[in-house]
């Protein structure tokens, strides 16, 4: 409901002088980033989103707290709800934006700002998704973060991505490996840090599961997931899925895999082609695995846990 979020308002009607005065410092995918609102309740929707990273500041990797490089401020105000549409005005800056409210991610100013109608706001799961989480990954992935659509599962700090096209069964695969005790990095969207060496990060906390017809997908939470969210992996294979009547492994090679994840890009992924490119080479550069999935994908579980053994 909207009554439930609060904001201070601002003076002027450009909504320049609005009181941020909520403010939360984490490090996202390993980029300290600070958010900075005029809303109590948005700042909750920031912790639900992205508290889990703060634990990696007590983690091997990352001991020293950093200052803020990032910057994302969200500005609520009053006004009807509408629906929040994106586009990429360049191929740095992304933009979220309907008929009363707007967000910007400008990475060459280290900065997201994002202002919301308050009824935008009330609809938390939309708001969380296409505002808050679009406008914060869109300038980390800048930061040598680089978006790759595939899901992705660890174990002993390898991680292993599933990468196919729509309807092959990432979503599904990640579910059930996280009910068969994996670590989930993610079920749609692995970031890729090239240096200094090569790292594997996830945003995980739902799965997104056919409910009805091929357009239709709902968010199952997958629980306590917040030591996968923080999981750097030290070494990567990527997996294609196919489907088939049974389920079969075969290995892949480097021209294969390069080849999967340089066709087709999807929108969203293809804001920095030559990065992407890079991205690709380095993943694909020991080969990888071919996975056929049977009308049970629970038949898969065995041959994920062989390829997450192997080097």
């Amino acid at each position: 409901m909207s009554d439930d979020v609060d904001f201070l308002p601002a003076r002027d009607p450009l909504l320049r002088d609005a009181p941020l005065d909520y403010v939360i410092d984490l490090p996202v995918l390993g980029i300290e980033t600070r958010f900075a609102s005029n809303s109590r309740f948005v700042i909750g929707l920031v912790e639900e989103a992205f508290g889990g990273w703060r634990i990696i500041r007590d983690a091997e990797y990352e001991r020293t707290s950093r200052p803020a490089v990032a910057n994302v401020r969200i500005v609520v105000f009053d006004a009807p709800r509408d629906v929040v549409q994106h586009v990429a005005p360049d191929a740095a800056r992304v933009m979220a934006f309907s008929s009363g409210s707007v967000g910007l991610s400008d990475p060459d100013r280290g900065a997201s700002v994002i202002y919301a109608t308050r009824a935008v706001v009330a609809d938390r799961e939309r708001f969380r998704t296409n505002m808050l989480e679009a406008m914060t990954m869109a300038l980390l992935s800048a930061f040598d973060r680089h978006p790759v659509h595939a899901a992705a599962i660890a174990r002993d700090g390898r991680a292993l991505l599933l990468t196919g096209a729509s309807g092959s069964g990432k979503s599904t695969l990640a579910h059930l490996a996280h009910g068969a005790g994996f670590d989930v990095l993610s079920e749609d969207t692995a970031w890729i840090q090239l240096e200094p060496t090569l790292r594997v990060w996830g945003s995980p906390g739902y799965a997104r599961l056919l409910t009805g017809d091929a357009d239709d997908k709902s968010r199952i939470p997958l629980a306590n997931t917040s030591r996968a969210a923080c999981y750097v992996a030290r070494s990567a294979a990527v997996c294609l899925l196919e489907r088939a009547d049974s389920a079969g492994l075969e290995r892949a090679s480097t021209v294969d895999i390069l080849a999967a994840l340089m066709k087709s890009v999807a929108p969203g992924f293809d804001r920095f082609p030559e990065r992407h490119e890079n991205a690709a080479s380095r993943l694909a550069e020991n080969g990888g695995w071919r996975l056929t999935l049977s009308q049970n994908p629970a038949d898969a579980l065995p041959l994920l846990r062989r390829m997450l053994a192997e080097d």
